[in-house]
């Protein structure tokens, strides 16, 4: 399915849901007697309580002086909730159709009916085969191979006819208000370059057939009386996966956007159209469609998926185009998570607080129903069987199991109607009290609180003069509902409220924009250091900051790589052709760099990675930029940012400087990172900064605020229609464009307002190359920022950062010696160095030959065996289960070879290690002497030396356990 989930699915089972019989009751919230009383759902896991109704509270006229105090404000609003809900897959609808009516009707109730059940409120309906199809691959309009259809004249929506259709028709009965939202997962494989519905993209000649065939699918849906609120083009285009996918870059989704626009004017259809309809953290994707002038006005809003990134992001494209709606259109749990509490904790704090905290307005979980093996999968294609519905039904018995995810959402559909709008509501976040509020159409207000500590905390809720105290449990949920409170007084009870966030307000022709500061869009915007500040600054796709540099002539340039794709060397990113490029030669990782050697000390002020000719998905995700006069000693990043799909455009105050090094700092599990051009503005002198503007011409709109931290915080807003520009810079010489309807944000902090960091130890302090190792300290800085850590003069890899702990691995391919480990702060100020003796592993045995066999295999058709001995990290071998004790892998070398250390290296499935082994060797593949044990000590590459052995064959037993599974992206012995 998707990035974060393939690197999550290898963990054990979760023992989900509750029998039938334990949903709970029937009701609806209660309109409280009077305006001071509080009715209270609470949700208790431990004690198997699922949103049950307790004994109400009542407001008071007290000051609420309780740290824990959350403010409600409803003259505070902010988006419009469309609704909450899942998806009605094949599989689905194919297991509720199975059920005998009784316990069908029983079972949509529950689901839709906001009196009898929790009032699903959107239903996301695939269009066609996904992973989870119960009946194989189809689309609407199939044909022979070879054969194509233009005209649509096969077009068909019988397959749907049997059972999805009447039931989402059911649902409509239960409830009329339900938004149908449908996706793709591949358009039918004709109009496709694969010819399949696996894998491609959409032919040059079919954007408009395929727009034609949204056009047929909404009305052949509406004439069978169901309505669709929304589309979108395609389900995950960065991912085309063993099942049916497509492959769609911006600038085919925009002309596909474009196409479908038109025709569903010219047919006078009112269905809306999403864009994206994929993970968080790519935010320049929907972007890029909302820039275009020709989609912008057929592109309402986009969908986010959950699987990589985080809440945040959504925040983050709401400011940017704020007039544009946020749907999660796909979040599932599943065998991954521990227990039931982290079921329900990810499924109502992260996939509903949060995301609706992030402008979300509406959420949509996966899968509705599953069975007990967490299927049925297409019969066709395979697909990940480790997703868990909001309900299982055992067909064998017809019995329905409600799951966490279902009470998750009870929590919030039950008491939040479509039409509501989320409004003010300060919060504690993760590890403290999480919450949103809402005011329903009626005027009635709904908070949902969750606990997300490990012990009990008091609340206590104000409301203008009035507030009332609860106490939640640690993984506790409560759902408050009320109309009032009466106010009596004029002392507001919450008092001053500590909230690091921050509202601007601008005013536009489409009504008033509301523009979010959170301290959490710092680490994905864009920073840079200027005269003693750290300038962070948003840039929306769109916009751009012009500098007084102009191109510098690539004459004499050189260029290095940390690992180039074989064709593809990095001497091609600097040849003034853009068909061609540099590309790593493994996927995309934090610490990656890519190295300009200018050939003297240069002026330069402005970078660009222009990828727009090739795989415009290779493109940088987050970056920092690193310049030096030697190529040795690089000190604190210059710059660093999020990337933009095809081409990144990096800012900074000029630097002179001989060599520029752009390091990756964050992963992708399915790219590369490639460069086709890159592209260096030199400046005529040395003198400039980049600043929050300090006003703007008319036209656009600039609001200050400064924060309790002593962050300034200014935001410029362009109500126009058409580009606006500022300066930002003292001299007025770089100047910020900014798109109609879009704003910009910028935060300055003085750096000696951070405290010093302070490295305190390494652990461990030994280790092979791809070892993991530990740097703790202080005041590091709460993420990564500018900050870095090298070994040596190498940038090490980082995995995780912290204000008190950094994990990063040592580099790859590092020689046998002592080096030294320094860390940069966040803000760039060293923090101290210790050192690290590095154990080289000797010289790897050729695989050639080599065969591999296991007790246990995987049942998807990417983890094969043969992965973990083809000398390419990217692939893997994978049990598809979770370790045992007694599992194995064995290898054949094909001939006695002599070596002394085996490696076994998970790749970026980093937590599949194995939990301990024991290693064994044969001459004949029947009689094994064990020569080593490898203990488990969590790393990604689990290394053992033992005395020189002669054998053809090596046995690894798996002497631990584990949930997760356990992957050998490659085996190694070295001599």
């Amino acid at each position: 399915m998707r990035r974060i989930k393939r690197m999550l699915l290898r963990l054990t089972a979760l023992t989900v849901g509750l029998a039938a019989g334990s949903a709970f009751p029937p009701a609806q919230a209660a309109t409280p007697a009077d305006g001071s009383s509080v009715q209270v759902w609470l949700t208790d896991v431990g004690s198997n309580q699922w949103v049950a109704k307790q004994k109400a509270v009542s407001f008071q006229t007290q000051p609420a002086t309780n740290p824990l105090t959350i403010k409600v404000d409803d003259s505070v609003r902010y988006q419009k909730i469309t609704g909450f809900g899942a998806a009605l897959t094949d599989s689905s609808a194919y297991l509720i159709n199975k059920l005998p009516t009784s316990g069908r009707n029983t079972l949509m109730q529950k689901l839709f009916s906001p009196s009898a059940g929790i009032g699903l409120s959107m239903v996301r309906s695939p269009m066609g085969a996904t992973d989870f199809t119960a009946t194989g691959n189809y689309s609407y309009d199939d044909m022979p191979a070879g054969q194509t259809d233009p005209t649509l004249a096969h077009f068909s929506i019988k397959h749907d006819a049997a059972y999805i259709i009447p039931e989402l028709k059911q649902a409509l009965a239960l409830n009329p208000g339900i938004k149908v939202t449908s996706t793709p997962w591949s358009p039918p494989g004709w109009m496709k370059t694969s010819g399949s519905m696996i894998g491609g993209t959409l032919l040059d000649t079919d954007y408009s057939a395929l727009a034609g065939y949204f056009v047929k699918y909404i009305q052949a849906y509406g004439k069978a009386g169901v309505p669709i609120s929304y589309v979108t083009p395609q389900n995950e285009p960065l991912n085309a996966p063993t099942w049916p996918g497509t492959y769609l870059t911006p600038s085919q989704e925009t002309k596909l956007v474009k196409e479908m626009g038109q025709a569903f004017a010219a047919k006078d259809l009112s269905t809306k159209i999403l864009a994206w309809d994929h993970n968080w953290d790519v935010p320049s994707y929907p972007e890029s469609i909302y820039n275009d002038p020709t989609t912008a006005k057929y592109a309402v809003g986009s969908g986010f998926h959950i699987y990589s990134g985080s809440p945040i992001y959504q925040t983050l494209t709401h400011d940017d185009y704020p007039n544009k709606q946020i749907y999660l259109t796909e979040a599932t749990g599943g065998v991954w998570q521990a227990d039931q509490q982290v079921a329900f904790h990810d499924a109502l704090d992260t996939w509903m607080i949060d995301t609706t905290r992030n402008y979300a307005n509406g959420s949509m979980l996966w899968n509705i129903a599953l069975d007990p093996s967490m299927g049925p999968l297409n019969s066709d294609t395979n697909g990940i069987g480790e997703c868990r519905g909001l309900v299982t039904i055992d067909p064998a018995s017809g019995e329905v199991t409600y799951n966490p995810d279902y009470y998750a959402l009870a929590q919030v559909t039950k008491f939040v109607k479509p039409g509501a709008h989320r409004i003010y509501s300060n919060t504690f976040g993760a590890g403290s009290v999480n919450d949103v509020a809402f005011q329903n159409p009626d005027g009635s207000k709904v908070l949902v609180a969750y606990n997300d500590s490990n012990a009990a905390k008091t609340i206590s809720v104000a409301d203008g003069t009035q507030s009332f105290n609860y106490m939640l449990n640690a993984g506790n949920a409560a759902t408050f509902t009320y109309s009032g409170p009466t106010q009596s007084g004029t002392t507001p009870a919450a008092g001053n409220v500590e909230d690091p966030t921050h509202d601007f307000t601008f005013k536009s022709a489409s009504g008033r924009q509301t523009i979010t500061y959170d301290p959490q869009l710092l680490p994905i915007q864009n920073s840079v250091t200027t005269d003693s500040k750290l300038t962070t600054y948003s840039l929306p796709v769109g916009a751009s900051i012009k500098t007084p540099g102009t191109a510098l002539s690539r004459n004499g340039w050189k260029a290095t790589s940390s690992s180039s794709q074989s064709g593809d060397p990095a001497a091609d990113a600097v040849d003034g052709d853009l068909s061609t490029r540099w590309r790593t030669a493994i996927k995309m990782k934090s610490g990656d760099w890519f190295q300009v050697d200018l050939g003297s000390p240069t002026s330069f002020d402005q970078i660009t990675l222009d990828n727009t000719a090739k795989n415009a998905f290779d493109s940088v995700f987050q970056y920092q930029v690193y310049v030096s006069n030697d190529g040795e000693h690089w000190g604190s990043a210059v710059a660093n940012g999020n990337g933009a799909l095809g081409r990144t455009t990096i800012t900074m105050p000029p630097q002179k400087a001989q060599y520029i090094r752009i390091v990756s700092t964050a992963p992708s599990f399915f790219f590369h990172w490639s460069i086709g051009e890159i592209n260096v503005n030199g400046t005529p002198g040395e003198n400039g900064s980049i600043q929050a503007p300090t006003a703007v011409p008319h036209g656009l709109q600039l609001q200050n605020w400064t924060g309790s931290d002593g962050t300034n915080v200014s935001v410029v807003y362009n109500a126009t229609k058409s580009s606006q520009s500022f300066p930002i810079s003292p001299d007025g010489k770089y100047a910020y464009t900014l798109p109609g309807g879009t704003s910009a944000m910028f935060t300055t902090k003085s750096l000696s307002s951070y405290s010093t960091p302070a490295f305190g130890s390494v652990t461990p302090t030994t280790g092979i190359p791809g070892s993991k190792f530990t740097i703790t300290g202080s005041h590091f800085g709460e993420t990564q920022g500018l900050g870095t850590v090298y070994f040596g003069g190498i940038h090490a890899d980082i995995a995780s950062w912290s204000d008190t702990s950094i994990s990063a691995y040592v580099p790859d391919e590092l020689p046998s010696d002592t080096y030294k480990v320094s860390v940069n702060g966040a803000g760039g100020q060293p923090a101290g160095d210790s050192t690290f003796t590095v154990n080289g592993l000797g010289t790897a045995l050729s695989k050639t030959g080599w065969t591999a066999k296991a007790s246990k295999l995987s049942p998807y058709a990417t983890d094969v065996l043969a992965n973990m001995i083809d000398d390419d990290t990217d692939t893997r071998y994978s049990s598809g289960t979770g370790q045992e004790s007694g599992q194995w892998v064995e290898v054949d070398m094909g001939k006695a070879q002599t070596f002394d250390t085996i490696a076994l290296d998970s790749g970026s499935s980093t937590g599949d290690y194995a939990r301990g082994a024991d290693l064994f060797v044969s001459s004949d593949g029947t009689k094994w002497t064990k020569v080593a044990a490898l203990s488990s000590d969590g790393q990604q590459i689990e290394a053992v030396t033992f005395a020189t052995q002669t054998a053809r064959y090596v046995k690894v037993v798996n002497t631990g356990s584990a949930d997760n599974w356990w992957s050998i992206a490659e085996f190694n012995a070295y001599d």
